[in-house]
């Protein structure tokens, strides 16, 4: 893991940045913080401070608003059969919702058409085809979708139906022969360009009704977010308006539903993380008009049986998620295309609904872009999700001749390809990747502020909240601290939750057992965590919640604690080590076979590294790989292997090798001899278990950190190793922190897997 921290300001930005703090009446650091996100003068503080429609746009600065609102006058005038078709995500659902409500408050009743996944993305003319058949059509408004379909516009045209396209995603070469508005066409004179789709169509709506419109702030804030548009700008003002209406007690009764009785705040997050999913889980198990119908019913009865309705998909769309992302993942290990720049897999039994979400979790998984496809009919199709610096959008692009349709954003793209052009895309792809984009740190990146050395500020954590809502563009900020030794305690008994204190600052560590031990080494440690207050019988407090921790790899006494490690991983069902059952290898040889992924290196010191100059860079780790994405990594004491990795490799010698994996070991071992330090011999034993009990009673968190504290004897090694091997009989044990001896055990030190297995090592 690597903290990345912002860099440090210069005297003449520190400068800047105490102009603004004194000019807009804010803490140093809130401005720093700021100034740092392009925040940077008092004008732009105030401006973010105070978000809300009075920064609004004018729609009419759209340049072909005016055409639009006439066409739809004339609608209205004429009594003219208008559909609205919108997509089957919550953004499309919202979209469609504001314009099926905006055209009632007009005078029109308009038709709402969601498609649904499996008709495919964008306007779908053989359902509008249909829709005319039944009711001629004179007026087709498209929400959220259209830029990308000329061809189908035109075909729908020349049914005498008129076309609004109104859409945000990337327009092509050649745009629609229709009235367009999309703040992303060239030439367009909207000042803000990235509206979700239900932005667009708030836009629209409003220059129809006026201020009535803003009624439905709402929708076009859950989209925005939902969507993962930019949090700055006039996204950042939709949201924040938007967020008031669900906060107030009168809140729509389809969210009010979905939230539940017991929802207090609502913030982006809730939005994202609560609503958001229950929205797109109707599209993705097929049933997109669920959500739609709970949008625009005015029944309350009917609105409660959707939005249970809606959550019961929810719950099966999670399972049907880790189903086919497991499946996913043992593709991707089988085919080992964890090694190709792009990782592209499908499979005919998914379903479309589910592989945008899969392909997420495995791009942020791998580091790299993920196209995920579901197939039948010889079609596959897919879903592009991406990282930060790689446009997947223009990578799919370059390849457009292969697809049989994309279209989508630079993080996230749809795709449809056939299956026999499947493997040819895959190939153009990576090497489009490959000759423009460079190749991904293996390490796991943060993004930290910046280090604080004092008691974080109640004052600094309440102006921080003021900087909601926070999402992508505005992410919530990070902190680091530096500390050593700390000991985490359950926040109350039976508890999986931790908390620790570190340089006055209360830390909570959600799911925090796994992090006990390493926080309790004394060894320099980084701890990266999330600011938050927290509000209890009415007065405030501030947490901060553990994103990370970061352990420098070498500390005085460093050995004894991995020592004592590498005992307790003995005392398992782990092969003890023997002259014969590692295959010797050359670092040197293996190095000019070795992909970058599948290898771990296993070493108990850290300092086995530096002999090995063609390992430099690989990310190094305690205990565990930082991440499970095959990626070759060096592990101190490794205590298991993830499923996916084919070998391990010994930097030192081991005290027990892992079944059910390759295991090599370097031909020059080095590192620290441990079995060399042990004695087996009774009388040894026995001078160890005599001063045990002449310390009973004294504190005992572990046998390295007693023996460090005591000093009992001049073999640490030695110590260590009879301690564990007597408290695994039961002679010795702890409790309420405080070493004890049992006088009534009697048993032979044979009697212990540990000594037993010791005994077979030093043979």
């Amino acid at each position: 893991m690597k903290i990345i921290y912002g860099e440090q300001l210069n005297y003449i930005e520190n400068e800047k940045v105490k102009k603004i703090a004194d000019g807009c009446g804010i803490l140093f650091d809130t401005a720093r913080l700021l100034f740092r996100r392009g925040i940077d003068t008092p004008e732009k503080v105030k401006r973010f401070f105070s978000p809300g429609k009075k920064h609004f746009s004018d729609p009419y600065l759209f340049r072909q608003m005016v055409e639009a609102v006439k066409r739809v006058e004339q609608a209205r005038l004429n009594n003219e059969h208008v559909v609205v078709f919108g997509d089957y995500d919550a953004d499309g659902i919202c979209a469609t919702s504001i314009m099926v409500y905006c055209l009632k408050e007009y005078g029109i009743e308009a038709q709402p058409v969601i498609p649904e996944r499996e008709d495919g993305y964008g306007l779908n003319q053989a359902i509008i085809q249909n829709l005319h058949s039944q009711e001629p059509i004179d007026l087709v408004i498209t929400v959220d979708c259209g830029i990308s379909d000329k061809e189908k516009i035109d075909e729908i045209k020349s049914w005498g139906i008129d076309v609004i396209v109104t859409d945000h995603h990337e327009p092509p070469e050649i745009l629609p022969d229709c009235t367009v508005i999309n703040p992303k066409v060239k030439n367009e004179t909207y000042p803000f360009d990235g509206l979700c789709g239900a932005g667009v169509a708030y836009k629209f709506a409003y220059a129809l009704t006026g201020e009535k419109a803003n009624s439905l702030l709402d929708f076009a804030a859950l989209a925005t977010v939902a969507d993962s548009m930019e949090l700055i700008g006039e996204n950042r003002d939709i949201v924040y308006e938007g967020l008031k209406l669900f906060n107030k007690p009168e809140i729509r009764t389809c969210f009010k539903y979905i939230l539940g009785e017991n929802q207090k705040q609502v913030t982006a997050q809730t939005l994202a993380f609560a609503v958001a999913p229950r929205v797109n889980a109707g599209g993705r198990m097929g049933d997109a008009n669920c959500a739609l119908g709970l949008f625009i019913c005015s029944k309350q009865d009917e609105c409660f049986d959707r939005a249970v309705k809606l959550n019961q998909y929810n719950i099966a769309r999670q399972v049907e998620c880790d189903n086919i992302y497991r499946t996913a993942k043992e593709k991707i290990k089988s085919s080992k295309s964890y090694k190709d720049r792009i990782i592209m897999v499908y499979d005919q039994d998914w379903k479309t609904g589910f592989v945008g979400i899969v392909a997420a979790r495995l791009a942020e998984e791998f580091s790299r872009p993920v196209i995920v496809f579901a197939g039948y009919d010889g079609v596959l199709k897919g879903s592009a999700r991406s990282t930060d610096s790689i446009n997947i959008f223009e990578v799919i692009s370059s390849a457009k001749d292969l697809l049989v349709g994309f279209g989508g954003h630079a993080q996230a793209a749809g795709v449809t390809v056939t299956t026999e052009n499947f493997s040819i895309l895959q190939k153009s792809l990576n090497r489009y990747i490959e000759e423009r984009f460079p190749e991904p740190d293996a390490e796991k990146t943060i993004f930290a502020e910046w280090k604080i050395d004092k008691e974080f500020s109640i004052d600094f954590a309440r102006e921080i909240e003021k900087m909601e809502p926070f999402g992508v563009g505005n992410r919530r900020p990070l902190f680091g601290l530096e500390t050593e030794a700390v000991k985490a305690k359950p926040i109350k008994a039976g508890s999986p939750h931790y908390s620790f204190r570190c340089e006055g600052t209360e830390i909570m560590d959600f799911n925090g057992e796994k992090d006990v031990e390493i926080l309790s080494l004394p060894i320099k440690k980084q701890i990266v965590f999330e600011p938050n207050l927290s509000v209890f019988r009415g007065k405030e407090y501030f947490k901060g919640y553990l994103k990370c921790i970061v352990p420098e790899l070498f500390f005085p006494d460093y050995e004894l604690y991995i020592f004592m490690k590498e005992l307790k991983k003995l005392s398992t069902d782990i092969e003890p080590f023997s002259g014969n059952i590692c295959e010797k290898i050359s670092l040197s040889a293996e190095e000019s076979k070795r992909s970058g992924y599948g290898t771990l290196f296993a070493l108990n010191d850290y300092k086995s590294l530096e002999k090995y100059p063609q390992l430099k860079g690989l990310p190094v780790s305690f205990y565990m790989p930082e991440r499970e994405n095959y990626a070759d990594c060096a592990v101190i004491s490794l205590i298991n292997v993830p499923d996916g990795y084919d070998k391990v490799i010994y930097l030192d010698a081991p005290l027990g090798v892992f079944n059910g994996v390759k295991n090599y070991i370097a031909e020059n071992v080095s590192g620290i001899n441990f079995i060399d330090k042990i004695s087996l011999d009774r009388s040894d034993v026995a001078k160890i278990y005599n001063i045990l009990k002449n310390f009973t009673g004294k504190e005992f968190s572990s046998s390295a950190a007693f023996y460090e504290k005591y000093k009992p004897c001049d073999n640490g090694y030695q110590f260590i190793f009879v301690t564990e091997v007597l408290m695994e009989l039961g002679i010795f044990f702890v409790k309420d922190g405080m070493l004890r001896q049992d006088i009534q055990v009697k048993s032979a030190l044979t009697n212990s897997v540990l000594y037993s297995k010791m005994n077979v090592i030093k043979g």
